[in-house]
C-alpha cells in the first residue's frame, strides 16, 4: 500500500511540474506576440472627435524623436564623428531608410515621410544608417484649446492655432490635411502647411 501511495505522490509532483512548464510556455509565447503586434502597428482607422485628432496629430509631430531618442540608448555599434557632426547608429528596426520611411508611414503619407527622411542628417556605414543630432528643433503644442477640426469631403481639415511659443516664431498656425489611405482605409496626413517646421516638410 505504502508503494502505490508513493508512486501516486511522485506521479501527481510530475504532472504538476509539467503543467507549470505548458504555463510557461504559453506565456511566453503570448507575450512575444504581444511584441510582434506592437511594432507592427499602424496608423488609426477612425478619429470620432476632436481629442482623438489632437492625440494622433501630437504622435505625427513627435515621430522623430523615437528615432533620436532611439539612437541615444542603442547599445550596439560606435558613433562616427564627421565634419564636426556625432552620428549615432540606430537599432535595427530603424536602421535604413526604408524602416524609417515606413516609421513616419504610420501618420504622414508617404511622400512626405519620404521628405522627412531626406531632412534628417544620416549617414550610411555598411548599409546601416547612422543618425545625427538634429541642427534645428520644432516643438509643437497641439490641444483641444488651440485646435479646430473640419470635416470634408474625404477627410478632416484641421487648424492649429499658437502652435508653440512666441519666443520660436512668429507665425505659429498650422494646417493639416488628413485622408484616408485607399488601400488600408486608415487616416494619414496628405499635407502640412503654414510657415513653422516646414523646413522639416519640403
Amino acid at each position: 500500500m505504502k508503494k502505490i501511495l508513493i508512486l501516486l505522490v511522485v506521479a501527481a509532483l510530475f504532472a504538476g511540474c509539467s503543467g507549470t512548464q505548458k504555463n510557461e510556455k504559453g506565456k511566453g509565447k503570448a507575450k512575444t506576440t504581444s511584441k510582434k503586434g506592437q511594432t507592427q502597428t499602424q496608423s488609426v482607422q477612425k478619429l470620432e472627435n476632436k481629442s482623438d485628432t489632437v492625440v494622433f496629430l501630437n504622435r505625427a509631430e513627435h515621430v522623430w524623436e523615437d528615432l533620436y531618442y532611439a539612437a541615444m540608448n542603442n547599445q550596439k555599434g560606435k558613433p562616427i564623428q564627421e565634419d564636426g557632426m556625432t552620428y549615432r547608429p540606430l537599432p535595427s528596426r530603424f536602421d535604413s531608410r526604408e524602416k524609417i520611411v515606413a516609421h513616419f508611414s504610420r501618420f504622414w503619407a508617404r511622400p512626405m515621410a519620404e521628405r522627412m527622411y531626406d531632412h534628417l542628417s544620416t549617414k550610411e556605414v555598411k548599409g546601416k544608417v547612422y543618425l545625427a543630432e538634429p541642427k534645428t528643433t520644432y516643438p509643437v503644442l497641439i490641444a483641444n484649446s488651440n485646435t479646430a477640426v473640419e470635416q470634408a469631403a474625404d477627410g478632416l481639415l484641421v487648424t492649429v492655432t499658437e502652435a508653440t511659443s512666441p519666443a520660436f516664431a512668429s507665425d505659429r498656425t498650422v494646417h493639416y490635411t488628413l485622408v484616408r489611405d485607399k488601400k488600408t482605409k486608415k487616416y494619414e496626413i496628405q499635407s502640412r502647411s503654414g510657415e513653422y517646421g516646414k523646413e522639416q516638410f519640403e
